[in-house]
């Protein structure tokens, strides 16, 4: 039996200073602790922020590299193509002289700031929502209201949020994703309709407060707690959809 997690511990993994094994066990804790799982993300923030502003500055380039490109510019102002190329040359510059300052200090634009596009789990979600109102018109597909969380995180590691009293259960299915098994629950929920609650594993882990993402005739919202991802996708408003999304997110059993 492994020791219980500590404030220690918490500090050591934000510091970077737990070995594989005992991370492993605070991440699994985090997953499970959803405020202690904030508190490290702000950290880890406070973390990356301080490394920044005492980074090193970078280097002037050598004088060397400034005549070259000295040279650079009074032979690309040759007749009027001169100027276009110049500006190739600049943004070739800054390109290369971006990935060096990456390089020195750790800087750079990551996928996630460079691209709205929601996580990839939100896709799986969306998918599993209309596979569930494919099979809900099928009468040779019969569905199952028999819904146990206690058996889904036994048999999957997928820990379920409590739902309403008020919503009833349709179906649920446990689907293949493309990090393993994920579980789809079709709900009717009340004055949002008919609802499908998605969660799976996924292999980075995060904290993400519920967001919203549009599709062609469905809205979901989706959040994340540490290794686990979930979505909630219907056709009602987006401020049901995100206000049922942040209660279920305060209500994991």
């Amino acid at each position: 039996m492994s020791d219980p997690i500590t404030e220690t511990d918490l500090l050591a993994y934000v510091d970077e200073q737990l070995d594989a094994p005992r991370r492993i066990e605070v991440e699994d804790y985090l997953a499970h602790n959803p405020e202690a799982a904030m508190q490290v993300m702000a950290d880890l923030k406070d973390r990356d922020a301080l490394r920044l502003a005492y980074a090193a500055p970078l280097p002037r380039p050598s004088e060397a590299m400034l005549h070259a490109a000295r040279r650079l510019e009074r032979g690309l102002a040759w007749q009027g193509i001169g100027l276009k190329l110049r500006r190739i040359a600049a943004v070739a510059a800054l390109i290369g002289f971006g990935w060096f300052a990456h390089g020195q200090v750790g800087l750079g634009i990551t996928d996630s700031e460079a691209s709205p596009k929601p996580p990839a789990f939100v896709e799986d979600a969306l998918h599993s929502h209309e596979t569930a109102l494919l099979r809900a018109r099928m009468t040779s597909q019969p569905q199952t209201a028999a819904y146990d969380p206690a058996e889904i995180l036994s048999e999957t590691g997928i820990q379920l949020p409590q739902l309403p009293k008020e919503w009833r259960v349709l179906d649920a299915q446990v689907f293949p994703s493309r990090d393993g098994h994920s579980v789809e629950i079709a709900i009717e929920a009340g004055d949002i309709g008919r609802v499908s609650l998605f969660a799976s594993r996924v292999p980075v882990f995060n904290v993400i407060a519920p967001t919203l993402a549009r599709f062609d005739g469905a809205t979901a919202a989706y959040w994340q707690t540490g290794p686990l991802a979930y979505a909630l996708t219907g056709t009602g408003s987006d401020k049901t959809i995100e206000r049922a999304a942040i209660q279920l997110s305060r209500k994991l059993q």
